[in-house]
């Protein structure tokens, strides 16, 4: 023990066997396993993941938005919408397609992110089926904003675990 008050005494941080995962680890969870589910995820990883698929999901709807726009989209009024889509051209629709794609691939990894962080607070994915019902999602949000269980749960161990 120390004679010094604590206040003055140097800091020790706690012992902790979560990872600390990297924006690259936290990005490569998120297009490459959407589908990994039997895992944990840190909050961290959460959480930035969250804020990157909002970032990219911003993107994708003006890339979206000006595909349209060269194609005279904007530019209809309710007498000619039939006209409109029949001039829409093929690399447009190619365009959108692709981007709906990546969207929901995205969509698909944050999906995924969100089942592994409930399972980093030792609950069940299930408890996703909330957000259907009205102010479910508040719930869900608690469960996401609680802190890891660090003991073993269920779910296996973390992705990126060096």
């Amino acid at each position: 023990m120390s004679d010094k008050p604590y206040y003055e005494q140097e800091y020790h941080a706690p012992e902790s066997d979560v990872p600390d995962p990297s924006v690259g680890e936290i990005f490569k969870g998120l297009f490459l396993y959407p589908f990994a589910w039997a895992a944990r995820s840190t909050r961290k990883a959460f959480w930035v993941a969250f804020v990157i698929q909002f970032l990219l999901t911003i993107v994708i709807g003006v890339v979206s938005i000006l595909a349209l726009c060269t194609s005279g989209i904007f530019s209809v009024t309710p007498n000619n919408v039939t006209w409109a889509l029949s001039h829409i051209t093929f690399l447009t629709w190619l365009i959108e397609l692709i981007l709906s794609i990546l969207l929901l691939w995205i969509k698909l990894g944050l999906l995924g992110y969100a089942v592994r962080r409930l399972h980093d607070a030792d609950y069940s994915g299930w408890w996703l089926w909330l957000i259907l019902i009205p102010f479910g999602w508040i719930i869900v949000v608690i469960f996401l904003l609680l802190p890891t269980v660090e003991e073993p749960v269920r779910w296996g161990t973390y992705l990126f675990v060096d």
